[in-house]
Protein backbone atom coordinates (compact mmCIF):
# COMPACT_ATOMS: atom_id res chain seq x y z
CA UNK A 1 0.00 0.00 0.00
CA UNK A 2 1.16 3.52 -0.80
CA UNK A 3 2.35 5.06 2.52
CA UNK A 4 1.29 8.55 1.45
CA UNK A 5 -1.81 9.98 3.11
CA UNK A 6 -3.60 12.25 0.64
CA UNK A 7 -5.79 15.14 1.69
CA UNK A 8 -8.43 13.99 -0.78
CA UNK A 9 -8.89 10.90 -2.91
CA UNK A 10 -11.04 11.98 -5.85
CA UNK A 11 -12.93 9.32 -7.79
CA UNK A 12 -13.40 10.59 -11.34
CA UNK A 13 -11.28 12.71 -13.69
CA UNK A 14 -14.07 14.60 -15.42
CA UNK A 15 -14.60 18.38 -15.13
CA UNK A 16 -15.89 18.14 -11.54
CA UNK A 17 -13.15 15.89 -10.17
CA UNK A 18 -10.37 17.67 -12.07
CA UNK A 19 -11.59 21.09 -10.91
CA UNK A 20 -11.66 19.93 -7.28
CA UNK A 21 -8.17 18.42 -7.57
CA UNK A 22 -6.60 21.46 -9.23
CA UNK A 23 -8.06 23.85 -6.67
CA UNK A 24 -6.94 21.68 -3.76
CA UNK A 25 -3.43 21.45 -5.18
CA UNK A 26 -3.22 25.20 -5.79
CA UNK A 27 -4.46 25.76 -2.22
CA UNK A 28 -1.48 23.74 -0.96
CA UNK A 29 -3.07 20.34 -0.34
CA UNK A 30 -2.34 16.85 -1.69
CA UNK A 31 -5.14 15.39 -3.83
CA UNK A 32 -5.03 12.32 -6.06
CA UNK A 33 -7.47 11.21 -8.77
CA UNK A 34 -8.56 7.66 -9.59
CA UNK A 35 -10.52 6.98 -12.79
CA UNK A 36 -11.63 3.81 -14.55
CA UNK A 37 -11.21 5.40 -18.01
CA UNK A 38 -8.01 5.46 -20.06
CA UNK A 39 -8.00 9.26 -20.30
CA UNK A 40 -9.18 12.23 -18.27
CA UNK A 41 -12.24 14.27 -19.17
CA UNK A 42 -15.17 12.02 -18.29
CA UNK A 43 -18.00 12.24 -20.83
CA UNK A 44 -16.22 15.21 -22.45
CA UNK A 45 -13.59 12.82 -23.78
CA UNK A 46 -16.32 10.97 -25.70
CA UNK A 47 -17.76 14.08 -27.35
CA UNK A 48 -16.31 14.89 -30.81
CA UNK A 49 -18.51 17.97 -31.23
CA UNK A 50 -18.08 21.62 -30.12
CA UNK A 51 -19.89 22.65 -26.94
CA UNK A 52 -21.29 26.18 -27.46
CA UNK A 53 -22.73 26.12 -23.93
CA UNK A 54 -19.18 26.30 -22.51
CA UNK A 55 -18.62 30.04 -22.83
CA UNK A 56 -14.88 29.75 -22.11
CA UNK A 57 -14.28 27.41 -25.05
CA UNK A 58 -17.17 27.61 -27.55
CA UNK A 59 -15.06 26.38 -30.47
CA UNK A 60 -13.53 23.38 -28.68
CA UNK A 61 -14.90 19.88 -29.01
CA UNK A 62 -15.40 17.77 -25.90
CA UNK A 63 -12.23 15.88 -26.80
CA UNK A 64 -10.30 19.15 -27.00
CA UNK A 65 -11.71 20.27 -23.65
CA UNK A 66 -10.38 17.00 -22.21
CA UNK A 67 -6.91 17.89 -23.49
CA UNK A 68 -7.16 21.20 -21.62
CA UNK A 69 -8.27 19.39 -18.46
CA UNK A 70 -5.21 17.15 -18.74
CA UNK A 71 -2.95 20.21 -19.09
CA UNK A 72 -4.49 21.79 -15.99
CA UNK A 73 -3.94 18.65 -13.93
CA UNK A 74 -0.34 18.39 -15.10
CA UNK A 75 0.30 22.08 -14.41
CA UNK A 76 -1.06 21.69 -10.87
CA UNK A 77 0.97 18.48 -10.46
CA UNK A 78 -2.02 16.37 -9.53
CA UNK A 79 -1.29 12.62 -9.65
CA UNK A 80 -3.86 10.75 -11.76
CA UNK A 81 -4.31 6.99 -11.74
CA UNK A 82 -6.14 5.90 -14.91
CA UNK A 83 -7.70 2.55 -15.79
CA UNK A 84 -8.22 1.81 -12.11
CA UNK A 85 -11.53 0.48 -10.80
CA UNK A 86 -12.54 1.46 -7.27
CA UNK A 87 -13.73 -1.65 -5.45
CA UNK A 88 -14.14 -0.58 -1.84
CA UNK A 89 -13.85 2.37 0.56
CA UNK A 90 -13.35 1.80 4.28
CA UNK A 91 -13.05 4.09 7.28
CA UNK A 92 -9.91 3.46 9.36
CA UNK A 93 -11.53 3.22 12.76
CA UNK A 94 -8.22 3.00 14.64
CA UNK A 95 -7.08 6.37 13.32
CA UNK A 96 -7.25 9.34 15.70
CA UNK A 97 -8.37 11.61 12.86
CA UNK A 98 -10.75 11.00 9.98
CA UNK A 99 -9.05 8.64 7.54
CA UNK A 100 -10.27 6.47 4.68
CA UNK A 101 -8.73 3.60 2.78
CA UNK A 102 -9.61 3.24 -0.91
CA UNK A 103 -9.12 -0.13 -2.60
CA UNK A 104 -8.88 -0.22 -6.39
CA UNK A 105 -8.09 -2.75 -9.10
CA UNK A 106 -5.79 -2.25 -12.10
CA UNK A 107 -6.06 -3.74 -15.61
CA UNK A 108 -4.33 -6.94 -14.44
CA UNK A 109 -6.90 -7.34 -11.63
CA UNK A 110 -4.26 -6.54 -9.04
CA UNK A 111 -5.66 -4.90 -5.90
CA UNK A 112 -4.08 -1.71 -4.52
CA UNK A 113 -4.94 0.66 -1.70
CA UNK A 114 -4.30 4.30 -0.82
CA UNK A 115 -5.34 6.41 2.14
CA UNK A 116 -6.98 9.81 2.25
CA UNK A 117 -8.42 12.24 4.78
CA UNK A 118 -11.38 12.95 2.51
CA UNK A 119 -13.16 11.19 -0.35
CA UNK A 120 -14.66 13.10 -3.28
CA UNK A 121 -17.06 11.15 -5.49
CA UNK A 122 -17.01 12.65 -8.97
CA UNK A 123 -17.71 9.46 -10.89
CA UNK A 124 -20.37 11.06 -13.07
CA UNK A 125 -23.14 9.23 -14.86
CA UNK A 126 -23.65 6.46 -17.38
CA UNK A 127 -26.25 5.99 -20.10
CA UNK A 128 -29.38 4.21 -18.92
CA UNK A 129 -29.61 0.73 -20.38
CA UNK A 130 -33.07 -0.57 -21.37
CA UNK A 131 -34.26 -3.41 -19.15
CA UNK A 132 -34.85 -5.52 -22.26
CA UNK A 133 -31.11 -5.59 -23.01
CA UNK A 134 -29.25 -8.37 -21.19
CA UNK A 135 -26.56 -6.98 -18.89
CA UNK A 136 -23.56 -8.86 -20.30
CA UNK A 137 -24.78 -9.14 -23.87
CA UNK A 138 -23.21 -7.10 -26.70
CA UNK A 139 -25.51 -5.36 -29.16
CA UNK A 140 -23.25 -3.89 -31.86
CA UNK A 141 -26.08 -2.14 -33.72
CA UNK A 142 -27.75 -0.64 -30.65
CA UNK A 143 -26.17 2.68 -29.68
CA UNK A 144 -26.65 3.89 -26.10
CA UNK A 145 -26.66 7.66 -25.68
CA UNK A 146 -24.79 10.35 -27.59
CA UNK A 147 -21.04 10.43 -28.14
CA UNK A 148 -18.15 9.32 -30.31
CA UNK A 149 -19.74 5.95 -31.15
CA UNK A 150 -22.54 7.84 -32.95
CA UNK A 151 -20.03 9.96 -34.83
CA UNK A 152 -18.21 6.84 -36.04
CA UNK A 153 -21.34 4.95 -37.11
CA UNK A 154 -22.17 4.56 -40.81
CA UNK A 155 -25.81 5.58 -41.31
CA UNK A 156 -25.92 5.73 -45.11
CA UNK A 157 -29.11 4.07 -46.43
CA UNK A 158 -29.82 2.46 -43.06
CA UNK A 159 -33.22 2.04 -41.44
CA UNK A 160 -32.91 3.67 -38.01
CA UNK A 161 -35.10 3.77 -34.90
CA UNK A 162 -34.57 6.24 -32.07
CA UNK A 163 -35.95 5.59 -28.59
CA UNK A 164 -36.61 8.58 -26.34
CA UNK A 165 -38.35 11.92 -26.42
CA UNK A 166 -35.79 14.31 -24.94
CA UNK A 167 -33.35 16.76 -26.52
CA UNK A 168 -30.66 14.13 -27.08
CA UNK A 169 -33.07 11.88 -28.95
CA UNK A 170 -34.39 14.50 -31.34
CA UNK A 171 -31.05 16.24 -31.82
CA UNK A 172 -29.52 12.92 -32.86
CA UNK A 173 -32.49 12.23 -35.12
CA UNK A 174 -31.69 15.46 -36.95
CA UNK A 175 -28.01 14.48 -37.01
CA UNK A 176 -28.59 11.07 -38.63
CA UNK A 177 -31.01 12.54 -41.17
CA UNK A 178 -28.08 14.63 -42.40
CA UNK A 179 -25.96 11.47 -42.68
CA UNK A 180 -27.91 9.81 -45.49
CA UNK A 181 -30.21 7.44 -43.61
CA UNK A 182 -32.97 5.70 -45.51
CA UNK A 183 -35.61 6.19 -42.82
CA UNK A 184 -35.79 7.39 -39.20
CA UNK A 185 -38.58 6.57 -36.74
CA UNK A 186 -38.72 8.09 -33.27
CA UNK A 187 -40.50 6.19 -30.49
CA UNK A 188 -41.27 8.10 -27.30
CA UNK A 189 -43.69 7.62 -24.44
CA UNK A 190 -43.79 11.42 -24.15
CA UNK A 191 -42.03 14.37 -25.78
CA UNK A 192 -39.81 16.59 -23.59
CA UNK A 193 -37.52 18.03 -26.27
CA UNK A 194 -37.14 21.72 -27.03
CA UNK A 195 -39.37 23.19 -29.70
CA UNK A 196 -36.41 23.88 -31.99
CA UNK A 197 -35.78 20.13 -32.33
CA UNK A 198 -39.46 19.31 -32.75
CA UNK A 199 -39.69 21.80 -35.58
CA UNK A 200 -36.99 19.84 -37.44
CA UNK A 201 -38.90 16.55 -37.31
CA UNK A 202 -41.64 15.38 -39.66
CA UNK A 203 -44.66 14.48 -37.44
CA UNK A 204 -44.99 11.22 -39.39
CA UNK A 205 -41.64 10.14 -37.92
CA UNK A 206 -42.93 10.49 -34.34
CA UNK A 207 -44.62 7.54 -32.64
CA UNK A 208 -45.83 8.70 -29.22
CA UNK A 209 -47.08 6.23 -26.63
CA UNK A 210 -46.12 2.82 -25.30
CA UNK A 211 -44.04 0.57 -27.55
CA UNK A 212 -42.43 -2.88 -27.47
CA UNK A 213 -38.66 -3.09 -27.80
CA UNK A 214 -37.07 -6.42 -28.81
CA UNK A 215 -33.29 -5.90 -28.83
CA UNK A 216 -32.45 -9.50 -29.77
CA UNK A 217 -34.36 -9.17 -33.03
CA UNK A 218 -33.72 -5.42 -33.52
CA UNK A 219 -37.48 -4.73 -33.56
CA UNK A 220 -39.76 -1.98 -32.31
CA UNK A 221 -43.46 -2.91 -32.30
CA UNK A 222 -42.56 -5.77 -34.62
CA UNK A 223 -40.84 -3.45 -37.13
CA UNK A 224 -37.25 -4.47 -37.89
CA UNK A 225 -34.43 -1.89 -37.93
CA UNK A 226 -30.75 -1.97 -38.88
CA UNK A 227 -29.66 0.52 -36.19
CA UNK A 228 -31.44 1.39 -32.94
CA UNK A 229 -30.36 4.42 -30.91
CA UNK A 230 -31.42 4.65 -27.26
CA UNK A 231 -31.67 7.96 -25.39
CA UNK A 232 -33.17 7.13 -22.00
CA UNK A 233 -31.06 9.67 -20.14
CA UNK A 234 -28.47 8.99 -17.46
CA UNK A 235 -28.06 7.36 -14.09
CA UNK A 236 -25.30 7.90 -11.48
CA UNK A 237 -22.15 5.82 -11.77
CA UNK A 238 -21.81 4.40 -8.25
CA UNK A 239 -19.76 1.24 -8.80
CA UNK A 240 -17.53 0.49 -5.84
CA UNK A 241 -19.31 2.82 -3.42
CA UNK A 242 -22.84 1.43 -2.99
CA UNK A 243 -21.75 -0.39 0.19
CA UNK A 244 -21.29 2.99 1.90
CA UNK A 245 -25.08 3.35 2.06
CA UNK A 246 -24.92 7.06 1.37
CA UNK A 247 -28.18 8.95 1.53
CA UNK A 248 -29.61 9.17 -1.99
CA UNK A 249 -31.98 11.57 -3.69
CA UNK A 250 -34.73 10.77 -6.14
CA UNK A 251 -33.46 8.84 -9.18
CA UNK A 252 -30.52 7.47 -7.14
CA UNK A 253 -28.25 10.52 -7.12
CA UNK A 254 -26.14 11.17 -4.00
CA UNK A 255 -27.65 13.59 -1.50
CA UNK A 256 -25.30 16.43 -0.47
CA UNK A 257 -25.31 19.53 1.70
CA UNK A 258 -25.94 22.52 -0.53
CA UNK A 259 -23.10 24.77 0.69
CA UNK A 260 -20.35 22.15 1.07
CA UNK A 261 -21.19 19.22 -1.26
CA UNK A 262 -20.62 16.90 1.71
CA UNK A 263 -22.64 13.68 1.67
CA UNK A 264 -24.46 12.09 4.59
CA UNK A 265 -21.11 10.67 5.78
CA UNK A 266 -18.61 13.22 7.15
CA UNK A 267 -15.48 13.44 5.02
CA UNK A 268 -17.16 12.07 1.90
CA UNK A 269 -18.19 14.60 -0.73
CA UNK A 270 -20.12 14.15 -3.98
CA UNK A 271 -19.91 16.60 -6.87
CA UNK A 272 -20.98 17.02 -10.48
CA UNK A 273 -23.41 14.67 -12.11
CA UNK A 274 -23.07 11.86 -9.55
CA UNK A 275 -24.89 14.19 -7.14
CA UNK A 276 -26.92 16.05 -9.78
CA UNK A 277 -26.46 19.16 -7.61
CA UNK A 278 -27.04 21.72 -10.34
CA UNK A 279 -28.07 21.76 -13.96
CA UNK A 280 -25.60 19.18 -15.31
CA UNK A 281 -23.01 20.56 -17.72
CA UNK A 282 -19.27 21.15 -17.90
CA UNK A 283 -19.41 24.60 -16.32
CA UNK A 284 -21.57 23.70 -13.31
CA UNK A 285 -19.49 20.57 -12.71
CA UNK A 286 -16.33 22.66 -12.53
CA UNK A 287 -18.03 25.05 -10.09
CA UNK A 288 -19.13 22.09 -7.99
CA UNK A 289 -15.52 20.94 -7.72
CA UNK A 290 -14.55 24.31 -6.28
CA UNK A 291 -17.34 24.12 -3.67
CA UNK A 292 -15.98 20.78 -2.40
CA UNK A 293 -12.34 21.96 -2.53
CA UNK A 294 -13.09 25.01 -0.39
CA UNK A 295 -15.13 22.92 2.07
CA UNK A 296 -12.23 20.46 2.40
CA UNK A 297 -9.83 23.38 2.88
CA UNK A 298 -11.94 24.73 5.75
CA UNK A 299 -12.16 21.27 7.31
CA UNK A 300 -8.42 20.54 7.10
CA UNK A 301 -7.35 23.97 8.28
CA UNK A 302 -9.83 23.69 11.17
CA UNK A 303 -8.18 20.43 12.23
CA UNK A 304 -4.71 22.05 12.11
CA UNK A 305 -5.86 24.97 14.26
Amino acid sequence: MNAMIYDAVIIGAGPAGASCAVWLSLLGFKPIIIDRASTVGGLCALNPFPDPWNITAPDLTGEEVSVQIKKSLESARVPVLLEQMVKNIQREEASETLLFKVFFEDKEKQLHAIRGRNIVIASGVKHKRPVQMKENERYPNILLGPGKHVYKQDFVMKKVAILGGGDNALENAVYVMDRGVRTVDIYARSIRAQKKWLNSINPKQLHIGEYEFDPDNMCINGEKYEIIMVFYGYEPQLDGITHLNLKLKEMGYIWTEEKTAQSSIPGIYAIGESANRMHPCVVTSMADGIVAAKAIQRSLEGIER
